[in-house]
């Protein structure tokens, strides 16, 4: 159940951290912004720690699930490198916004600079919306065509999403409807029995 809580999670940072300073705001606009609202923008880089660490235990156990039915296929590895990836990001985000937090306090860092950081904040989404694109694109592929570990359905969903994810202007809307693709695949793995472990027995030399 990590992709729920993950997704949960990135739902909640994102709604505590607010609208941010815009990219033609001013050096004074956004040192205010960040100097009043920095124990809500600390709360929401954490909760997106958080929600990668969780992201890279659902991409794992997709994975996982993924290679039982394709123990040769290589679009497992994909999606499991897509959800690394979506998680960097986050990450990467996260650091950007602790930057601008301790800059906001530091008048020393003039205006330009402050500006800079916004600007790269602000367009700091491809990484982990690339991710997320690659994630369902390969999980959707491998199930579509296999209709296991998930759905068929879920498999086509994922590949449509995946595809739309890399559209500009449509990308942002699949990224938020991937967040329900996520919590359907966590709670269908999550409630999919185990395979059972195949008992070997040993040789037994004829007499």
């Amino acid at each position: 159940m990590t992709g729920l809580v993950a997704v949960v999670l990135i739902a909640v940072a994102f709604g505590v951290g607010g609208d941010t300073p815009g990219i033609g705001d001013s050096g004074p606009q956004i040192r205010l912004f960040y100097q009043e609202h920095d124990t809500r923008q600390a709360v929401s880089l954490y909760l997106l720690i958080l929600a990668g660490v969780l992201l890279v235990f659902f991409a794992g156990s997709l994975r996982h699930h993924l290679a039982e039915s394709d123990r040769h296929g290589w679009l497992p590895q994909v999606a499991f490198a897509g959800g690394i990836l979506s998680a960097a990001g986050f990450w990467l985000g996260s650091a950007v916004t602790l930057a601008l937090i301790d800059a906001s306090d530091k008048q020393k860092v003039g205006g330009p600079a402050l500006q800079a950081m916004n600007v790269i904040s602000n367009d700091l989404f491809i990484p982990f919306v690339g991710g997320i694109g690659t994630m369902l694109l390969a999980a959707g592929l491998d199930t579509a065509r296999r209709g296991t570990p998930l759905p068929r359905w879920l498999g086509w969903a994922g590949i449509v999403l995946g595809v739309l994810m890399f559209i500009p202007w449509v990308g942002f809307f699949a990224f938020l409807v991937s967040g329900l693709w996520i919590i359907i695949a966590s709670v269908l793995l999550a409630r999919r029995p185990n395979a059972p472990d195949v008992a070997r027995t040993p040789d037994v030399p004829a007499s």
